[in-house]
């Protein structure tokens, strides 16, 4: 089947099996506009992957995460960057506020910095704080992680962010739709469904972050929270209820390593990391 094809099935308002179902008898063009495809849509998304920073999977192809089969309304078409994560990488997800407090931002760079260093990968967002510490640690340490992202890859949150170059970028959407509140809470769905666990490093009541914790359990998954985010004050009000609540409480990733059975010989000094911006930590400086 032609890729415009493909590409004019994923942008109708149809869920998977429908467009599944659609793409197996193999629509005219006409059909598809018939059914509410934009031809223009189809172009852009074509004249986007045509430049070669990214590439398309959908539904049932092989390299098609196998994670996602299992959520009720999967995707049915992925652009990312880079190299998607094979079956048998073992995944963390990981997240957190986009405005943490020093000791927040040191333990998240630490917690990405001893993961990679263990061969586990790390699913974040291209948000800022939490999230943004993660992917410092693992580029300086030259490490993977899973960048899943609530807008397109052509909008320049994404064009303009050279942190993300170093790391496999997954997006749901038209590569310039750009960010709003629901999409977010939908890549949310599609980050905790690709990792077998959250850690929440750090959240205020009102945060993403427990919303990353919500989909988590409802997916089957363990919840973690970093002992940095049950301390007192506002930062640390949404974590600490997650502990209130039930979620087991850990010090740093060999104590994620030994509750999920991950690799864990390699330990990170702590205290070794010295801050030179507001938000990230350098190797380089250590």
């Amino acid at each position: 089947m032609k890729l415009s094809t493909l590409l004019s099935i994923s942008q109708l308002s149809l869920g998977f099996e429908e467009k599944l179902s659609l793409a197996s008898n193999n629509p005219s063009h006409s059909d598809l506009l018939h059914l509410g495809a934009n031809t223009k849509r189809t172009e852009r998304m074509l004249a986007f992957l045509a430049q070669g920073g990214a590439r398309v999977v959908f539904y049932g192809m092989d390299c098609y995460p196998e994670q996602f089969y299992h959520l009720e309304n999967p995707p049915f078409r992925l652009m990312y960057t880079n190299d998607l994560p094979d079956q048998a990488q073992r995944m963390l997800m990981v997240c957190g506020t986009r405005y943490p407090d020093a000791l927040a931002s040191q333990c998240s760079y630490e917690f990405a910095l001893e993961a990679g260093a263990n061969g586990v990968t790390l699913v974040t967002s291209n948000s800022r704080g939490i999230d943004r510490n993660c992917l410092y640690a693992l580029k300086d340490s030259n490490r993977t992680a899973v960048v899943l992202c609530d807008c397109g890859l052509a909008v320049k949150r994404i064009t303009d962010n050279a942190l993300l170059r170093s790391f496999c970028i997954i997006s749901a959407y038209e590569p310039d739709e750009q960010a709003f509140a629901f999409r977010c809470l939908s890549r949310n769905v599609l980050s905790a469904s690709l990792a077998e666990a959250c850690v929440v490093m750090q959240a205020p009541l009102k945060s993403g972050a427990l919303h990353c914790a919500t989909c988590a359990l409802d997916l089957g998954k363990d919840v973690y929270v970093h002992s940095a985010g049950t301390r007192s004050g506002e930062v640390n009000a949404g974590s600490r209820s997650l502990a209130d609540m039930g979620a087991e409480t850990i010090d740093g990733y060999a104590d994620a390593a030994i509750r999920l059975n991950l690799p864990g010989e390699v330990r990170i000094q702590a205290g070794s990391l010295y801050r030179f911006g507001p938000s990230c930590y350098s190797l380089g400086h250590a």
